[in-house]
């Protein structure tokens, strides 16, 4: 007699429901997780100016964040597939719960990068957590709609947060706002280690019910090694499309705030009720993408086929979101305020990527044996927060040349395309697979440490600072603008919270006023908007042309 032969023996035999009321814990689970992970990005316009952090700087805390999120799903994953999801879940979530809270102690790019880096540790914790108990508790014809159904917490989060961070930062500050907001989370513990268990340990579900959750085909339940997870092939196929389509989303929830009120001169009030908007139609698509496939299935389509043609339809909704860094010029579209025009179209990319998202992450339960499904989720979404943290660098880069939001937009709704012929090449058909095959630790470590040698050169090749010094500046920019003599050194301007300072340079072709701002370091950064630069404060353009002294540089 085993040890839950007991508990069976005493179960019901009409259909009970448990396993909605542990998938309704998964999705508060994620509203949560998402609430405390968007408060920084939240939060930004009421400390960046202060704090005096540029756009490498935030990108730069963003990339914290995301390396620990998903290099660190990796070993957490890893780690919930051993201690399982409710001692995992619960030790995860009081970690990303304290670091929620701590960042109001922090007031330093140093300190808001090293907070979000053990946030991101504790956040690993969930999505793994999550597949792995959908997969315990629903067979897989219900896999997609759970999955959906607990992914739309992360909408819901997104949704609370600026509704919430917003009015408590304008009463009582942002410091205040972190504190209460991250560690009002940790009440979900107290009934997740009382509700949950297995499905064959639960008192609650009858034996009807663990009948309808084991329906599927018998799968195996030992244990698989790191090495012979990377031996199967899906797991790529996965972990790529991840790469080309986590970019975009990580791009919403990170910049989208800033975006919003620098762009369109929106208030932090404003920008608070517009953001829901974009998640109230994202949780539209967490369940429409989940629901589209179940539905195809139902129709006597194949998995796989009907997971790819539910995707393709994602990554189409995504392409409008290409034409929204061009709206920020144009008071109105058809007679409607432009602002408008682009939440609605970034709205349907935020459902697109859910709908996407839901699929994408039914297919690691379509493929891959139970034992590995939350190291696979782990696995996956290091290469999501790698194509992520790229994107971020990126968009720093992006901003800091151009300053303006069109470039990341147009590689945003382009992405999710690439993402499906990605998959599609390397996992034309959709069926379970076992381990042949083990991949030596070594070629393991190896690629983990190329890819974060890639970001590392990424960073260093697209945003190390133009210029050591003015010196440096003066020197090498009498090259770069064919001047014929040295600077005039003009009067002084800011740009935000940046100091700046007009040159004005000799050429053949006449006197080249240029503005230049000088970053947290005081390091030179050349602003090619000039006075027409966004939060710029000094002389206008003839001002500044008169103000040149005779006789040369200084």
């Amino acid at each position: 007699m085993t040890a839950t032969t007991p508990v069976a023996s005493t179960r019901q035999v009409a259909m009970t429901r448990v396993r909605w009321t542990v998938c309704a814990l998964l999705f508060f689970a994620t509203t949560i997780n998402y609430l405390d992970r968007q408060l920084f990005s939240l939060l930004v316009p009421f400390f960046e100016n202060d704090l005096r952090l540029g756009p490498t700087d935030l990108a730069l805390i963003n990339v914290s964040f995301l390396l620990a999120y998903g290099f660190g799903m990796v070993f957490v994953g890893r780690w919930i597939d051993r201690v399982g999801t409710r001692k995992g879940l619960s030790v995860t979530f009081l970690l990303w719960n304290v670091a929620s809270a701590a960042h109001a102690f922090v007031g330093s790019f140093g300190g808001f990068a090293a907070i979000r880096f053990l946030l991101g540790v504790g956040e690993a914790g969930n999505f793994p957590s999550a597949v792995r108990t959908v997969a315990e508790w629903f067979p897989k014809k219900e896999r997609a709609l759970a999955t959906g159904l607990f992914n739309c917490g992360s909408n819901v989060g997104a949704i609370l947060a600026p509704l919430l961070a917003v009015r408590i930062a304008e009463a009582y500050g942002w410091r205040t706002c972190f504190l209460i907001l991250g560690g009002v989370g940790v009440v979900w513990i107290f009934f997740w280690t009382r509700f949950y268990r297995r499905p064959e340990e639960h008192p609650k579900v009858s034996i009807q019910e663990l009948a309808h959750i084991r329906s599927d085909a018998k799968e195996s339940t030992e244990s698989l090694g790191v090495g012979e997870v990377f031996g199967m092939r899906p797991v790529y196929a996965i972990a790529m499309a991840k790469f080309f389509t986590d970019a975009p989303w990580w791009f919403y929830l990170t910049w989208l705030p800033k975006f919003l009120v620098s762009e369109f001169k929106l208030t932090p009030t404003f920008m608070a009720y517009a953001i829901p908007v974009v998640f109230i139609v994202a949780d539209i698509g967490a369940i429409g993408g989940g629901w589209l496939s179940s539905r195809l299935i139902a129709s006597g389509r194949s998995v796989g086929t009907s997971r790819k043609l539910a995707m393709l339809a994602c990554a189409l909704a995504a392409v409008p979101v290409t034409a929204v860094g061009h709206l920020v010029d144009i008071p109105s579209v058809g007679g409607i305020p432009s602002v408008y025009v682009a939440v609605a179209i970034i709205s349907l990319a935020a459902a697109a990527h859910q709908g996407w998202s839901s699929n994408l992450y039914t297919l690691v339960s379509d493929t891959l044996p139970r034992p590995a499904m939350a190291t696979v989720v782990g696995i996956k979404t290091a290469f999501g927060v790698v194509g992520g943290a790229l994107f971020q660098i990126f968009v720093a880069r992006s901003l800091t040349l151009t300053g303006s939001y069109a470039l990341p937009f147009m590689l945003a709704g382009s992405l999710y395309l690439v993402g499906l012929l990605v998959l599609h090449l390397l996992l034309p058909r959709v069926e379970p697979v076992t381990p042949r095959r083990r991949v030596p630790q070594a070629a393991i470590i190896a690629g983990g440490l190329a890819m974060l040698a890639g970001i590392a050169a990424t960073q260093f090749t697209l945003n190390r600072p133009p210029y050591a010094s003015v010196e440096d500046y003066r020197a090498t920019r009498t090259g770069q603008l064919s001047a014929t003599g040295a600077p005039t050194e003009g009067p002084a301007a800011r740009v935000g919270w940046m100091d700046a300072r007009w040159y004005l340079w000799p050429t053949a072709q006449g006197t080249k006023a240029e503005l230049v701002k000088f970053d947290r370091d005081g390091r030179p950064v050349v602003e090619n908007r000039g006075a027409g630069a966004k939060g710029y404060a000094g002389p206008s353009a003839a001002e500044v042309q008169s103000s040149r002294a005779p006789g040369g540089g200084q």
